[in-house]
């Protein structure tokens, strides 16, 4: 027997990753340098974030709206899993094997030179020894690679927790519906 209770347990932590998703994304974003565009990647995490937020409350819902109850709401959890799967992935794919608390040189020039934590690279300005130059490299914010690298795989990770919470609000769902109430 599935308890709303539950679902409004799991919505309840449905909103809240979405919305730490959301947060972080939107912090590296805006983390970028003066008039340096973002990596499409975040934007995508963003919207994946923003999209899983707005469905959490649909799920809430769904307990009074018979139609989301059904196969509607299989279908809208079934798409927002696939999203935040292909964010995780995507991100993780772009984030590799960092070491985000290692400050050493060799590691900060690992760091600088993946474009989700270098906050972008003047594509305008002279090279430096055939080096872009990137608004994380400058004097006084190489920390930022670190804590944006730390941001990255955090945001990872949530849209991965993300998953395993819509997972089992479908999984609900279908014995909801496969039960018949």
């Amino acid at each position: 027997m599935t308890s709303p209770i539950l679902n409004f347990a799991l919505r309840g932590f449905q909103i809240l990753f979405a919305a730490v998703v959301l947060g972080l994304s939107v912090g590296m974003i805006k983390g970028q340098g003066p008039g340096l565009n973002s990596p499409i990647s975040l934007r995508y995490t963003a919207f994946v974030g923003g999209v899983s937020f707005l469905t959490a409350i649909v799920g809430i819902a769904s307990e009074w709206i018979s139609i989301l109850q059904g196969m509607v709401g299989l279908v809208i959890d079934g798409l927002v899993t696939l999203l935040n799967i292909a964010g995780g992935v995507l991100l993780a794919i772009q984030i590799g094997v960092p070491k985000c608390s290692d400050t050493s040189p060799e590691n900060q020039l690992d760091l600088y030179h993946n474009h989700l934590f270098n906050g972008g690279c003047y594509k305008e300005l002279k090279k430096i020894e055939g080096e872009s130059q990137c608004w994380n490299g400058q004097a006084g914010r190489q920390g930022q690679l670190n804590a944006r690298c730390k941001e990255a795989q955090a945001d990872t990770v949530f849209l991965f927790f993300t998953v395993a919470v819509v997972l089992m609000s479908a999984t609900m769902t279908f014995l909801r519906q496969k039960k018949g109430y």
